[in-house]
């Protein structure tokens, strides 16, 4: 005999909205027990979270998962423009799935994802009615199953890591802490009037864990250790910092909070496997 599967994976719709907002314009920080997708129609938008920051210009999507405090503003010197749709997915496996593919990132013309999820926006826009109808109601419901579809396609392409032994709570507290490092190392390099040591343990103790909770969720979800995952932020921060013109080794060193210029460049070339001398000056060639 030949079976169809029992499903009882349900999602909820909290709604949809397009508005056009003044430069200025900022919502109060808050957190959704949803998804919340967003598109940027026209103007940009800064999208302040627990886990980073993204400015999303016009034609982009962002999704927050559900849970994650942020605020939104509209910056530049034109209105913004955005539709946002807020759902909810009872099924733990395609919570885990849609927040790791998509938190913290900008889905922008060219990704794969891109073309897809634009299609099924734009449907969704144009159901937009004065009134709705079952009929409507329905077809909105479909519309958004669709979509849903079409993000669970492709991170489902990504095998890295076994879904079956995932948890969103793990995995949204990892994602917290790694916000709470690069937004400290942000502060750091671009702020601070003398930069100072990044204490992982101080930042784990914020979330009422131990560094041996911390070491377990950062090796499942990232693959390495919190110290290993603040190293590699510093590192890619340091490539952004020599690609500035006359930018010597020491300056980028000392933002960095390193000993000395040496133990940086020892760093470095252990990383990227070229000396971050070499590394600026092929950069500058490559220009």
């Amino acid at each position: 005999m030949e079976r169809l599967p029992l499903i009882n994976t349900q999602f909820t719709l909290f709604g949809g909205h397009k508005e056009t907002v003044q430069p200025g314009w900022h919502w109060k920080p808050e957190a959704h027990l949803a998804f919340e997708l967003m598109y940027i129609i026209a103007g940009t938008q800064r999208t302040e979270s627990e886990i980073g920051e993204l400015v999303v210009h016009a034609g982009e999507f962002i999704i927050i998962p559900y849970g994650i405090r942020h605020n939104n503003f509209a910056i530049g010197e034109t209105p913004l423009t955005y539709f946002a749709v807020h759902f909810n997915l009872e099924e733990p496996t395609l919570k885990y799935l849609l927040t790791r593919q998509f938190s913290n990132r900008i889905i922008k013309a060219g990704d794969e994802a891109y073309e897809g999820l634009k299609r099924h926006a734009l449907q969704l826009i144009d159901q937009f009615r004065p009134e709705y109808s079952l009929t409507d109601k329905l077809n909105i419901q479909v519309t958004m199953i669709n979509l849903i579809a079409f993000l669970v396609n492709m991170v489902q392409k990504d095998t890295h890591f076994d879904v079956r032994e995932t948890n969103i709570n793990q995995f949204l507290l990892c994602q917290k802490i790694a916000g709470d490092m690069k937004k400290q190392l942000d502060n750091q390099i671009y702020y601070a009037s003398e930069p100072t040591h990044i204490s992982v343990a101080k930042i784990v103790s914020k979330y009422n864990i131990s560094p041996s909770y911390a070491l377990d969720l950062f090796r499942k979800f990232y693959q390495k250790s919190p110290q290993a995952y603040l190293i590699d932020l510093k590192l890619e921060a340091a490539k952004n910092l020599l690609r500035q013109p006359q930018t010597q080794i020491s300056q980028v060193a000392e933002r960095l909070a390193y000993s000395d210029a040496s133990h940086f460049s020892r760093e470095f070339k252990k990383h990227f496997g070229v000396a971050p001398r070499a590394w600026s000056r092929a950069w500058s060639k490559a220009l």
